[in-house]
């Protein structure tokens, strides 16, 4: 997510950037359903970028920090096959037309597939890492997930182009 001027320089706690992303992923897929052609197109590319990016920065940040506490370690492998299954789907809609009727049942199992996961880690996974999380390493974590999305930025643009 870009930094705005409300964000820019405060520190966020992990749980709330994630949380806020899922949001406006959210209302990217509404977005979706309501567009058409070209307009159609950029609202997947829009998806495409911030599935991909959230994805690579979760698995390098958040990830490895769940791997350290015996509460929330077994919620990562289900977690890592999700972002999987959504990596799929992704590249699947990528190589079809907006016009081919395979596009919106595509886009679809797309939605479904990231609501359950983002249903399931603010609910579930959250929950165990409040109880085991200091806020300092809740910040600590949101910055440095914060810097590696702007890192990879440039990379999953390209990665879009292809």
């Amino acid at each position: 997510m870009p930094k705005t001027k409300a964000n820019k320089g405060k520190a966020t706690d992990i749980l709330a950037l994630i949380e806020a992303e899922h949001r406006q992923v959210e209302k990217l897929f509404e977005e979706v359903e309501k567009a058409k052609g070209a307009k159609l197109v950029e609202q997947f590319n829009q998806i495409y970028v911030a599935l991909i990016l959230h994805a690579r920065a979760e698995e390098l940040v958040f990830y490895p920090a769940l791997r350290e506490y015996e509460e929330t370690e077994q919620y990562v492998e289900e977690a890592e096959e999700e972002h999987e299954e959504v990596a799929v789907i992704l590249e699947e809609i990528k190589a079809l037309k907006p016009t081919d009727p395979e596009f919106k049942e595509k886009m679809s199992e797309l939605k479904e597939t990231f609501e359950h996961h983002a249903e399931e880690e603010e609910s579930e996974i959250f929950n165990a890492v409040r109880e085991c999380m200091s806020d300092k390493e809740l910040t600590e974590l949101g910055q440095k997930f914060q810097e590696t999305k702007a890192k990879l930025v440039s990379n999953v643009e390209a990665a879009l182009a292809i």
